[in-house]
């Protein structure tokens, strides 16, 4: 290869790298119980904690801050101290460069992973280039069904009850023949994997140290997720009621993701941006993918949404080494596991959102910022993250691990 053909390579190397999204940090904070006596963060603002693990994360990838172009922040009730577009505020409570513009996104439960794939394609589009990505919510001072007005026509293509996503999760086991003492048996095992994985330090590195608050309200340090139950058990859980369906519902507050109060966010730039500022990749972002489903079958959206991305990748789901499916219901995880056909033993390896918890617009972010943590610990190639989506919609990303 003579040089002027070298020189042509290398060029088309750099433009190539120019348009591949990476990841170079992520973190999030503990994830608290949202509860008016005892939640961990009740007394903190959401804006507060998004802030928090904003400056973490930027701190802990060495960016140049003044090369920071966006914040993309998913939140799903965009009100009160989450509303006046508070990824904007993050950015100024973080401390960062006036110059950083800041949008919020709002895809219900998958906006955290809905951020970081606009950011990402951003990114492929030759746009804005350096952003922090995540996600926010806080349940407690933001109930999900508070302040809610949808159009009654809404309800011409579903019922109200089939909106009601607790109700699809009863259909979904029903339909499937998803006994209780399978999603119980699941849950169990969710817990008994996040409390092994805290157990073992295998949170410290994506947990950053925010505050909180105790039972009695004395001030502490949080870094340990709220929800997790190292008691779980079956016989415990039998003796629970249903909660959308009295009497013969098979959904139990042990096999519903809790309500929770948390934030997460990464930082992505492009492949070249990243060799620019000296920064060691952690990821590349493969491909992304949305799909809409009928709302009553709300808990199908990773099934879609994968096999769409799984085409655009080109490749088979048994090469995807590790999977993240958010647990927003043990019916629905289960599912989507069966109807995949994915090896259990690769999915939600450190638990899932039954155990840690699901702060709906940071859960994505959360997700990912997990994988990405054990793809990283157990030299994975490539990592999944999906979730199903509130009124039928389902989200997938695929990452790859960047090789030291």
């Amino acid at each position: 290869m003579n040089a002027t053909s070298r020189s042509s390579v290398q060029t088309a190397l750099q433009m190539a790298a120019e348009r591949v999204p990476v990841v170079v940090a992520c973190c999030r904070t503990a994830i608290g119980r949202s509860h008016p006596e005892r939640g961990l963060f009740r007394l903190v603002r959401g804006d507060a904690l998004a802030a928090a693990v904003v400056k973490s994360v930027v701190d802990r990838s060495g960016v140049d801050p003044k090369t920071i172009e966006d914040v993309v922040f998913g939140a799903t009730q965009q009100r009160g101290e989450l509303g006046g577009n508070v990824a904007r505020i993050v950015a100024l409570l973080a401390g960062l460069p006036l110059s950083v513009a800041g949008t919020t996104v709002n895809r219900l439960c998958g906006s955290g992973l809905q951020s970081l794939a606009q950011a990402c394609h951003s990114i492929s589009a030759g746009a804005e280039n350096v952003q922090v990505v995540g996600g926010v919510e806080h349940m407690h001072h933001l109930p999900m069904d508070s302040a809610i007005d949808i159009h009654p026509q809404a309800f011409a293509r579903s019922s109200r009850g089939m909106l009601s996503m607790g109700m699809t999760a009863e259909h979904l086991a029903a339909t499937h023949g998803i006994s209780r003492q399978t999603q119980e048996g699941y849950a169990v095992d969710s817990h008994r994997k996040a409390a092994q994985a805290a157990d073992n330090g295998l949170f410290e590195n994506e947990i950053v140290s925010t505050i909180g608050h105790d039972e009695a309200g004395g001030l502490v340090e949080a870094i340990d997720d709220q929800s997790v139950r190292r008691d779980a058990s079956l016989a415990v859980m039998a003796a629970m009621g249903p909660v959308f369906l009295p009497k013969l519902g098979t959904i139990t507050a042990a096999t519903s993701a809790p309500l929770s109060d948390g934030a997460a966010a990464l930082v992505v730039m492009s492949q070249a941006e990243a060799m620019r500022q000296g920064l060691v990749p952690l990821v590349r972002v493969v491909a992304t993918a949305v799909i809409g489903v009928p709302p009553a079958m709300m808990g199908t959206g990773p099934v879609p949404a994968t096999r769409k991305l799984l085409e655009r990748a080109g490749i088979a789901i048994g090469d995807i080494d590790l999977i993240e499916i958010n647990e927003a219901f043990a019916a629905q995880a289960i599912y989507c596991i069966q109807e995949l056909g994915v090896d259990p033993a690769k999915v939600n390896v450190r638990g899932g959102s039954l155990a840690i918890g699901h702060p709906l617009g940071a859960s994505g972010a959360r997700i990912a910022t997990t994988l990405i943590h054990a793809m990283g610990d157990m030299h994975a190639r490539l990592g999944l993250a999906t979730m199903c989506i509130g009124l039928g919609q389902g989200i997938a990303v695929l990452f790859e691990r960047v090789e030291p």
